[in-house]
């Protein structure tokens, strides 16, 4: 979001053309002279990219990207919750192929780590993406801390 100070009061808006579910860095180009800002952003589908934008200006333009290693064409991320046994709720991340049938009977890899109060946050897998997703898997990753 980009938050912007007028007449006293503040605005909260969406960046426009960043991914729904992603990892995402922000800094200033120069903090004292421009609106300038550069985004690197990386998702469990895409490889770690760099963009330059303005506030203001629109969608911020992706500069350069790592190589991608596997087509993501087919898959989505979803992001869902289910309920712990001492009944907290527990958000994931589930990537799969568009359309793949839920029935309990697919082959999933699922992963996590929440330890010291770090969760895992999406991420780019050449291996993940080649050796699983590329073949059918579906990838859960419990947000838990």
């Amino acid at each position: 979001y980009v938050l912007t100070h007028a007449d006293g009061t503040w605005r909260r808006e969406p960046l426009p053309g960043l991914p729904e579910f992603g990892t995402i860095s922000a800094s200033a180009v120069d903090e004292e002279e421009s609106d300038a800002y550069w985004l690197t952003i990386t998702d469990y589908l895409t490889p770690t990219s760099l963009w330059l934008g303005t506030i203001g200006k629109g969608a911020p333009e992706r500069l350069k990207s790592l190589p991608a290693f596997f087509d993501a064409s087919g898959l989505v991320v979803e992001q869902r919750e289910t309920k712990s046994a001492d009944g907290t709720q527990v958000p994931y991340f589930l990537v799969h192929a568009k359309g793949v049938e839920r029935n309990g009977e697919n082959p999933t890899l699922l992963y996590g780590y929440g330890g010291f109060e770090v969760s895992l946050t999406p991420s780019y897998s050449a291996t993940v993406g080649t050796a699983w997703l590329a073949r059918g898997g579906v990838y859960a990753v419990a947000n838990i801390r």
